[in-house]
């Protein structure tokens, strides 16, 4: 990609086409809101190029732009790893809103609209299969993300025409189909896609293997889902399967592999390069740039959680606590020392407390400043380097260590579903290479039967039982445990913690009677801050040591089934009545 068409393309995916769905019939039934509705349009592969680009933003948000924000970092907050004051109620709506944002099918109805005119521009019949497979694996992306939200939704694989005829209106105010009838159609557009999409289409493009990475994310987030909610035991297991193998197709291109640095991934200004990443978004100076930097140098933080700071095992792999109980660090030093290398390069190796001068970071009220995006070599530039709306660090959308991640977890999920094998070559091939990572050099996990092991001798972490006995889902696995563990400190802050959650039926993580370490940040000894602020306070007040509180709001709300699933909101259910139809509401919800 030459220079001139990359600053195009920059300046495609900075642009933000906002839709309003104030209505089914406005969100549906409208021509599309850009330049490209004309007869004349589709006449060869630039255009359609150009046309998907309107895509990308919404689905590879990175770390936002401008002001704004996406997943990363301050895109999701409201889980155990922030050590936030938030209650239960944040999760979902506490009432059913008039609307949703959420609720939105304008990206659907621009994918099918490429469908229905793909076949007009001049190319060979496989460049045209290409590019239905973008479009099919774009339509399969935004409906898992509605899927997995409200449940039930309802298909469209067309463009609804504007018309009182009863079966155009049927089909644009058609109720929710069965999750079921829409999981399989998901399933069918990656599939598609997986074999219809170029295996290279250039830089920042998609391709078979970005096809594949995110359908092994979506499938393994419905498949989980499916199995810990009891809602379709064979429809997990289909998903899983599609989830597994959708991941091998990534490790067996050798295209990608695991990059030596870690901080390497979330601090530099171009990606292209990497080994680990399988797509990204760019950011350039005057082009199009972001905020993650500027919010972490220079505004306060709820800070990281214990529960967080605690699962990252020591240097020789174990959990801390598995040797002693009781263990607790002292100090910060002490805290750091002979730990996982991605401890530090997550959460800054100091406490950051208020009161102190800790820059050029900001002050964390649980103690645990967040490291993972921050490049401190902009910090001693001149402010617009590091400034709001000023940072252009690029953003790992899709890296192979989830990847692998995925692999590992759908596997090991069939296992537990099927009775299929999994293996140490499974574990060899996928949590082993990421441990193996050159600045992280981890021993690798290992299989005793079906326990972890490291270095040949079985652990279980104490946590486990401990957390989970009061928690819902089940009690996981301690091979699972740690599958699962390893995916929460390789991929914090990324935005994947609350939706593994939702997943796994885990939302109770979230209240302090089955895990009380969300409550806390670094355990301190108040005689080594003696400037600290007045909120730096310890749960017992007469105590001169001990973790600090960072939640003060006591006893959480036990989350219920209703902080699982979102209500269809009741502007559309109003909107489908006057039309004389109904759309139905989800019964956790009530109606």
């Amino acid at each position: 990609m030459n220079m001139k068409t990359k600053y195009i393309f920059l300046s495609v995916w900075a642009i933000v086409l906002v839709f309003t769905m104030n209505s089914c019939e406005g969100f549906l039934n409208q021509p599309p809101y850009d330049d490209f509705t004309d007869e004349e349009y589709w006449k060869n592969e630039d255009q359609a190029r150009t046309y998907m680009y309107g895509f990308y933003t919404s689905i590879f948000s990175g770390y936002g732009s401008g002001a704004s924000h996406g997943p990363f970092l301050m895109g999701q907050t409201s889980n155990d790893d922030f050590a936030s004051d938030m209650e239960q109620k944040n999760l979902t709506p506490e009432v059913v809103p008039e609307a949703d944002g959420s609720w939105s099918f304008t990206s659907i109805r621009k994918a099918n609209y490429v469908l229905e005119n793909i076949d007009r521009i001049d190319a060979a019949p496989a460049a045209k299969n290409h590019w239905r497979g973008v479009a099919r694996f774009f339509r399969a992306c935004y409906y898992s993300n509605l899927v997995f939200r409200y449940g039930d939704v309802p298909w469209y694989d067309r463009v609804p025409k504007l018309s009182n005829n009863k079966e155009d209106m049927d089909y644009l105010y058609k109720d929710r189909d069965p999750r079921a009838f829409v999981d399989s159609c998901i399933m069918a557009d990656f599939q598609y896609a997986m074999d219809s999409v170029r295996e290279n289409d250039g830089p920042l493009q998609i391709n078979r293997y970005v096809v594949a990475a995110m359908a092994s994310r979506f499938m393994l987030r419905e498949g989980t889902f499916l199995k810990y909610h009891n809602i379709d035991t064979k429809l997990a297991e289909q998903c899983l399967t599609m989830a597994k193998v959708a991941a091998e197709m990534v490790m067996k291109s050798n295209k990608y592999a695991i990059a030596p640095s870690y901080n390497a991934l979330f601090t530099s200004e171009d990606l292209g390069s990497n080994p680990e990443i399988i797509m990204h978004r760019h950011y350039v100076d005057g082009v199009l740039a972001h905020s993650t930097l500027a919010y972490s140098y220079t505004e306060a933080q709820a800070g990281l959680s214990r529960s967080l700071a605690e699962a990252f095992v020591a240097s020789d792999g174990l959990p801390v606590y598995f040797k002693d109980a009781n263990w607790v660090a002292p100090t910060a030093d002490d805290f750091f020392a002979n730990r996982d290398s991605r401890l530090i390069q997550c959460i800054r190796p100091k406490y950051c407390i208020k009161g102190l001068d800790n820059k050029p970071f900001n002050y964390a009220l649980s103690g645990y400043s967040w490291n993972k995006f921050m490049n401190d070599s902009k910090a001693d530039k001149p402010e617009p380097t590091w400034a709001r709306e000023k940072n252009i660090t690029d953003a790992p959308c899709v890296r192979y260590a989830e990847v692998l991640l995925n692999y590992a977890e759908a596997a090991y999920e069939l296992h537990l579903l099927t009775g299929a094998a999994f293996t140490q070559a499974d574990l060899d091939k996928s949590i082993n290479l990421i441990r193996a990572r050159a600045d992280v050099n981890l021993p690798a996990l290992q299989m005793v039967g079906d326990q972890p092991a490291i270095n040949g001798v079985a652990f279980d972490d104490p946590k486990r039982l401990e957390i989970e006995k009061n928690a819902d889902g089940g009690i996981t696995p301690a091979l699972l445990w740690e599958i699962r563990r390893e995916r929460r400190v390789e991929l914090c802050m990324e935005g994947f913690r609350l939706n593994d959650l939702k997943r796994w039926c885990k939302l109770d993580y979230l209240w302090n009677g089955c895990n009380p370490d969300i409550r806390y940040g670094a355990y301190i000894r108040l005689s080594d801050f003696p400037k600290r602020g007045a909120e730096v306070v310890l749960e017992d007040p007469n105590a001169t040591e001990g973790y600090i509180l960072r939640n003060t709001l006591g006893e959480r709300e036990r989350p219920i089934k209703r902080n699982y699933i979102n209500p269809i909101p009741s502007g559309q259910i109003t909107l489908y009545k006057t039309k004389g139809y109904t759309l139905s509401q989800n019964t956790e919800w009530g109606w």
